[in-house]
C-alpha cells in the first residue's frame, strides 16, 4: 500500500456506478495501467478537467495491492482541438486502440508512448490531413515494435530490390517482394500481394528510420497515399493480428458528444488547451 505518481496520458474511459470511471492510462514509468477515478462525473469534481479521455499530465493515485484509486491530477495538455472535430476524434480513438495493445502492462515503451504524443499533437496543432497523419502513425508504430516491413530486399528470396520491374508488397508477409514469378507466388500463398511505388516504399522505409522528431516531415502525392491506405492498413492487421476497422466509432462519439455537453454546462471547469 502506499502513493505513487506517473505522467502520461487517459487512453480509454468506461463509466461505472452513478459518478465513477475507470481509466487506462498509458503512463512513461509502467505503460499500461488502470486505475479508478471515484465520484469523476460528478457535478464540481475536480478529476473531470484534468482525467478526461486525451488528457496527459501527471496522475496521483493510492495503491493497494494491484488496485489503484486516483486521488488527484494535474494535466498539462488536453488535445482539445481534437474533441471539437468528430473526425479527429474517430482518428484519435483509432490511434489510442493500437497504443493501448502496443504499450503492455507494467512494461514502460517510451518509444511508442512519445509516437503516439506526437502524433496526436500533428493532429491537433498541424495542418495535416488526418489519413497522412494515421498512415505516418500506423508505419512508425510498426516499426518501434519491431514489424517494419522490407523495403530494399525481397522478404522471400532475399535479393535486393534495385529499380527491378514488378515489385509487389506482401500485406501478409514480410514486405516487399521481388519480380519472379516464384517469389510472387510464394507471397500470395499466404495472401494478397498488391503493386507498390518506389515513392510508397520511400516513404515506408522513411518512417520506419528517421527520428522521432521526423515522422510527419514528408510529402507524399494524393496516388501514393491512396496505396499507402490501401497497404499499411492491411500489413498492420495482418502483423498485430487484429483488425483496428474502427467498428465502435458510434459509442464514441457519443461519449465525447456527452462530454462536450458537460463542457459546455460548465460541469467540467475549464476546458482550454494548454
Amino acid at each position: 500500500m502506499g502513493y505513487e505518481t506517473v505522467t502520461g496520458i487517459v487512453a480509454r474511459e468506461v463509466d461505472t456506478g452513478d459518478a465513477d470511471r475507470y481509466l487506462t492510462l498509458l503512463s512513461v514509468e509502467q505503460g499500461r495501467l488502470e486505475c479508478y477515478a471515484r465520484g469523476i462525473r460528478r457535478q464540481g469534481s475536480k478529476l473531470a478537467s484534468q482525467a478526461g479521455l486525451l488528457t496527459y499530465g501527471e496522475f496521483s493515485m493510492y495503491v493497494n495491492k494491484d488496485r489503484r484509486l486516483l486521488t488527484s491530477a494535474k494535466s498539462s495538455e488536453s488535445f482539445y482541438g481534437i474533441r471539437k472535430d468528430v473526425e479527429k476524434c474517430a482518428y484519435a480513438m483509432h490511434f489510442l486502440d493500437i497504443a493501448r495493445d502496443v504499450i503492455v502492462e507494467a512494461q514502460a515503451f517510451p518509444q511508442a508512448l512519445q509516437t503516439l504524443l506526437n502524433t496526436l499533437y500533428a493532429l491537433c496543432y498541424k495542418d495535416l490531413q488526418p489519413g497522412f497523419v494515421a498512415r505516418a502513425f500506423e508505419m512508425r508504430i510498426l516499426a518501434i515494435a519491431g514489424f517494419a516491413p522490407l523495403t530494399d530486399i525481397c522478404s522471400v528470396c532475399g535479393a535486393p530490390l534495385g529499380g527491378g520491374k514488378g515489385i509487389g508488397f506482401a500485406v501478409a508477409g514480410g514486405g516487399v517482394v521481388c519480380g519472379s514469378a516464384e517469389c510472387r507466388g510464394a507471397a500470395s500463398r499466404v495472401g494478397r500481394v498488391v503493386a507498390v511505388s518506389p515513392g510508397a516504399l520511400k516513404a515506408i522505409s522513411y518512417v520506419s528510420g528517421c527520428g522521432a522528431g521526423q515522422i510527419f516531415q514528408f510529402e507524399i502525392s494524393d496516388a501514393v497515399a491512396k496505396e499507402l491506405s490501401s497497404i499499411v492498413p492491411e500489413y498492420l492487421r495482418h502483423q498485430f493480428g487484429k483488425a483496428y476497422d474502427k467498428s465502435d466509432e458510434a459509442e464514441r462519439y457519443r461519449a465525447f458528444e456527452r462530454e462536450m455537453l458537460d463542457l459546455r454546462r460548465g460541469k467540467n471547469g475549464d476546458a482550454k488547451a494548454i
